[in-house]
């Protein structure tokens, strides 16, 4: 009888410890979120809906129409949310005086890579995080607006996969525009997902069309590179 009870007991004890592990987010560089595991990561993760992309033009929208179909509006983050992010970052969105929103989740190599949207008086822009090794960490800025006086800086970004190898290829376009002179300088950029060490580099081999490549303009229609 003594040797069922401390039986018992042993697996009593084990089981109530392993309810109370804690859940490893993003331990060795992956995602593992676990909706039971109450940690900041964990809230920032749920507050983006997941999104199966295979072509996502990223860009600002400066004058958001409440019936608009935007799919990177979000929701507005949460303090605990916020708290998450990068220093730096968090440092950057207080001195714009922003309001920050999470957008999407799309699925990266191995893991989701979230997108979200900085709202400020002067500049807008959208940026992509994800989650290693436990904490959030910014990877790209896709797209901002930031306009003074008649200039406007301009970038938008499209997510696609170019040579179709399964993987995100990511294609950034940026421009300088005025008023009086329209485009007076402009930039094109193609960048791809190291599927190592999973951070974009830069390349020229990919080759891209062009043609489909183009701006969003505020007036709800997208403008060529001029």
């Amino acid at each position: 009888m003594h040797h069922h009870l401390l039986f018992f007991l042993s697996l009593f004890t084990a089981t109530a410890c392993l309810a109370q592990s804690p859940v490893d987010v993003g331990g060795e560089g992956m995602q593992t979120t676990a909706l039971e595991a109450s940690t900041g990561v964990d809230i920032f993760a749920t507050t983006f809906d997941e999104s199966n992309v295979g072509y996502l033009h990223v860009y600002v929208d400066p004058a958001i129409d409440p019936l608009e179909t935007y799919l990177l509006r979000g929701v507005e983050m949460s303090d605990t949310a916020i708290a998450m992010l990068p220093p730096r970052f968090r440092k950057m969105a207080n001195k714009e005086g922003s309001t920050l929103y999470s957008t999407i989740a799309i699925h990266g190599v191995g893991e989701n890579l979230y997108l979200t949207r900085l709202d400020a008086p002067r500049r807008d822009q959208i940026d992509m995080f994800a989650i290693r090794d436990g904490r959030v960490k910014h990877l790209k800025t896709l797209a901002y607006r930031d306009c003074a006086g008649n200039e406007c800086l301009q970038m938008d970004s499209f997510i696609t996969d170019v040579d179709l190898d399964t993987n995100f290829d990511l294609i950034q376009i940026a421009r300088r525009k005025t008023e009086s002179m329209g485009t007076t300088d402009e930039r094109r950029t193609v960048y791809y997902m190291d599927p190592d060490n999973r951070r974009w580099k830069m390349t020229q081999e990919l080759d891209v069309n062009w043609e489909g490549v183009q701006f969003y303009d505020r007036g709800d229609h997208e403008e060529g590179p001029e």
